[in-house]
Parts: structure tokens; C-alpha cells; sequence
């Protein structure tokens, strides 16, 4: 399945964009051997044509390990370095584009999405046509359930990177979570034909026909596929399971659930998941699974109650 958060899927978007940012660190290359504390003496004797020069030079230099200084804090998870070296890089270059779109990836995953959304609407203002501002700022939309905007910066990021799997795929899972399942099949379906290795999107597009409750063998096939691309894929095993669930094969059910907590063992959904199957077969072990996911995922029982997958004293209904 894909993760049920309704921030999670825009988040890891976040987390990706910033590690594709690493091309920044390309520039590094161009650092020169003297560091900006130690001024050569024969500076004092140089043109002013040359100092000038020599100023735009070392301004680019440290633009240059500001940015990078705030990507490498960023991957590490220590967002507040990463917002301040951001900041001090675009005091120096305030109509960078690349730098704002960093700040405000930096300032989504601190929870700061007001801030963000500036900085995302300004690198728009700058640069129309770059899709990855409008993806970025739609994200934050989406966060923030302003579902118009949301999927117009969408929509516009697709219009101009018809190409881009992620793109489409984003756009995917705001349909998802909107409960528009037609349409982020049909997302799902076009990213993967952009990019048919991406194990993700086949599970994305797996789930969404359980959440639909339609098309359960299709949703097996894709799932499979998911699988095949990545063995080791919980969260495919975890849909899997479901549609299993929704099959009535039960213990193929209890399988895939097995499965996917041996890989990722405090998975909410999938121990959730093993204790619908279980209740059905009449394993005792169900209560123990089903506590366990309440304990992880406090709402877990009333989000699943509202795709179909109900407790009964004697089983489950809704599947």
C-alpha cells in the first residue's frame, strides 16, 4: 500500500527533491585553493578592476558552500543549519531559483509550510516555466488540503513536464487521498508507462484498487509486480495482503502480513492487517496483533473501518 498519512507521500517528495539538489555539490569543483579568511597580501597592490573581480569571485564561493553546507544539513536531518546556511546564501543571491526551492523544502520538513509556500511562489514568479517550484508548492497545498490549488500546481507542473513519472505520479496520490480513484489509476497508469521500473507506483496503483474495492485481480498483478521489482518491498507485501483480505484468501493474507513485518516489524497496517485475517480463521493470536497495531497507530481502526475493513465480534465485514 502507500502510506496512509496524508503527509507522507509529499514528504518524501521533499526528500527526494533535496537529494536531487546534489548536483549543487558539482560546484564545489569550483572553489579555489585560498579559503575567504586568508586575503593574499598582494591584494592591496591590485587593480581595482581585479578587486572587483576577485569580490564577485569570492561572493559565488561562498553562495557556493552556504548551499552546499544546507543541502548536506538537510540530508542529515538537522533542519535549522540547513534553513540558516540557506538563508545566508540567498541574502547573497536572493533571485536564486535553486537556492529557494532548497529553503523551502528545508522549511516543509521543519513544519513551517507558510514559509515555504513563499518561497515556492517566489521561485514561480521568477522562473514560470520550471516545473519542480509548482510541484513543491503544490505539495504544501495539498498538506494543507487546499485541494484547488493543490492540483492546479499539479496540472501546471504536468502541462510543462509531460515526461516527468514523478510529476504525474504526485498527482496520483492527491487524487488518492481525495478518494478519486479513476483518476489516480490513470496517473499511476501513465507513470508507470513513463518509467515501468519504479516498483513504488505499481504498489500505488495496487493499493488504490483496494481502497476502490475493484479490479482485485489487477490489483494482484500489479502488486506482484511490485514485488518482482523489489523483493524486499514491505509495503507491497502489505497491499498485497489486503487484497488478499478483500479476496477472502485469508491465509495467503496472513502470509504477505508475515512477510512484510519481517521486514519492517513495527509496520501498523500490516499487523492490523494479520489481525482481520487471523479473526477470520479463528487463530487466538488476532487480539495480540490487533493491540499491537492500535499501540503504533492510535487511529488505525477507524481509518480501516472507513475503507471497508470493520471488526466483528465474529470476523470482519465490508470486504
Amino acid at each position: 500500500m502507500t502510506v496512509r498519512l496524508p503527509a507522507a507521500p509529499y514528504k518524501s517528495h521533499h526528500v527526494l527533491a533535496a537529494a536531487g539538489l546534489f548536483l549543487l555539490a558539482l560546484v564545489v569543483l569550483l572553489w579555489t585553493t585560498r579559503g575567504l579568511s586568508y586575503p593574499n597580501p598582494a591584494d592591496v597592490r591590485a587593480p581595482a578592476a581585479m578587486l572587483q573581480q576577485k569580490a564577485a569571485s569570492d561572493r559565488e564561493v561562498a553562495i557556493t558552500r552556504f548551499s552546499v553546507t544546507c543541502l548536506d544539513a538537510l540530508t542529515r536531518g538537522e533542519l535549522d543549519l540547513a534553513i540558516k546556511n540557506c538563508n545566508l546564501a540567498i541574502e547573497l543571491d536572493p533571485s536564486n531559483v535553486t537556492l529557494l526551492d532548497l529553503r523551502g523544502n528545508a522549511l516543509v520538513l521543519a513544519g513551517n509550510p507558510g514559509k515555504a509556500l513563499a518561497d515556492f511562489s517566489r521561485a514561480i514568479v521568477l522562473s514560470p516555466a520550471d516545473p519542480n517550484s509548482y510541484r513543491y508548492r503544490g505539495n504544501v497545498y495539498f498538506m494543507l488540503k487546499r485541494d484547488a490549488l493543490a492540483l492546479a500546481d499539479y496540472n501546471r507542473a504536468v502541462l510543462l513536464d509531460p515526461q516527468n513519472a514523478l510529476g504525474i505520479e504526485l498527482r496520483g496520490h492527491f487524487f488518492q487521498a481525495r478518494g478519486e480513484y479513476t483518476s489516480a489509476i490513470a496517473d499511476f497508469t501513465r507513470s508507470i508507462a513513463l518509467k515501468p521500473d519504479e516498483a513504488r507506483t505499481w504498489n500505488s496503483r495496487c493499493w488504490t484498487r483496494v481502497l476502490a474495492n475493484r479490479e482485485l485481480g489487477t490489483a494482484l498483478a500489479d502488486c506482484d509486480h511490485a514485488l518482482a521489482l523489489d523483493p524486499r518491498y514491505a509495503n507491497a507485501y502489505d497491499s498485497r495482503g489486503y487484497v488478499h483480505v478483500r479476496m477472502g484468501k485469508f491465509a495467503d493474507a496472513i502470509a504477505d502480513f508475515d512477510h512484510a513485518l519481517a521486514i519492517t516489524p513495527e509496520l501498523a497496517t500490516s499487523l492490523f492487517g494479520r489481525g482481520l485475517a487471523k479473526l477470520r480463521t479463528g487463530d487466538a493470536t488476532a487480539r495480540l496483533d490487533l493491540a499491537q497495531a492500535r499501540l503504533l497507530d492510535h487511529g488505525i481502526e477507524m481509518r480501516f473501518a472507513a475503507i471497508g475493513f470493520r471488526l466483528k465480534a465474529n470476523g470482519i465485514s465490508g470486504t
